[in-house]
């Protein structure tokens, strides 16, 4: 049981990450706050992993380091560009059609199977995610009728697929390293491309320096936290199953959309958060017994 408390962690984090970055767009250029996010980000883990000891670098580490930094890269500009456009109690459930990508890419990379319980509470999340956008609250919620809304379910569902493609390589980084190394070396590569496109634009000398730098903080803080927990729960558990509990980080988002940003709408999308929390549930309630128990 206790991958399901570390995916938990993992999911409050990750909804801090994702409100954190909503908060500070408005006064922050997206690349700029990219590159300070995974920036700080690796300077955390690379910190907890000297703490620790650096374990032995294998070759094998190499080819996942740079296709998950590589795919996150396109995700991360993605997120930051529909999060500026769009609610987040809106943009963010949308990342749970992770979970049906996933069925696919974690069997292909891992081969990893869930059972027929475990791919029905997928399904459920996915309807819970379904509901969540078929919630009034602005004229032309349901369906959407205006274009900034489309693309960003649009742009949200690549981010979708893009993560279903990472997300196996993420555990791979794990397995060629440790809980904490590699994904210090994953962040250091998308900050740094981040970095690079901030300079070339001259971003950085638009952007207040303490603006910058509470950001970097605030989100590698989150970041760093949520890496750390997530890495630890694959080391337990499948990926599919993982993944699914973190995406509770739904709920957490759409309680922060409504209280904090005052989006509207909530109560219909707390219902298709309720009905996702039901295939978490039924995913670890029917996840075999010596997983759980151990």
């Amino acid at each position: 049981m206790l991958w399901a408390i570390l995916a938990f962690v993992g999911a409050a984090l990750d909804a801090g990450y994702y409100a954190l970055a909503k908060r500070f767009l408005p006064s922050v250029a997206n690349e700029v706050l990219a590159a300070g996010a995974f920036l700080a980000t690796s300077a955390l883990l690379f910190l907890i992993s000297f703490a620790k000891g650096v374990p032995e670098i294998s070759p094998a580490l190499v080819q996942p380091v740079l296709v998950t930094g590589t795919i996150n890269i396109i995700a991360a500009a993605l997120v930051f560009i529909t999060l500026r456009r769009t609610d987040l109690s809106l943009s963010v459930p949308l990342i749970t059609f992770t979970l049906v990508f996933l069925m696919g890419t974690s069997y292909l990379v891992l081969g990893e199977i869930p059972t027929a319980a475990g791919m029905a509470g997928i399904l459920l999340i996915v309807a819970g995610a379904f509901c969540i956008q078929l919630s009034p609250g602005r004229p032309g919620a349901s369906p959407p009728r205006n274009g900034t809304r489309w693309e960003g379910i649009v742009t949200m569902l690549g981010v979708a697929f893009l993560y279903s493609l990472s997300l196996p390589y993420d555990k791979a980084v794990v397995l060629a390293s440790d809980t904490v190394f590699g994904s210090a070396l994953v962040n250091l590569y998308i900050g740094g491309v981040f970095a690079g496109i901030a300079l070339a634009r001259g971003s950085f000398r638009r952007v207040p320096r303490g603006a910058a730098v509470s950001a970097a903080l605030a989100l590698g803080l989150a970041l760093a936290g949520e890496t750390v927990a997530i890495n630890l729960a694959y080391t337990l558990q499948i990926v599919p199953y993982v993944i699914a509990v973190k995406r509770l980080s739904i709920l957490f988002s759409v309680l922060i959309g409504g209280f904090v940003f005052r989006e509207e709408g909530i109560r219909y999308r707390i219902l298709g958060a309720l009905i996702m929390i039901a295939g978490v549930a039924l995913i670890v309630l029917t996840t075999v017994p010596g997983s759980i128990l151990s």
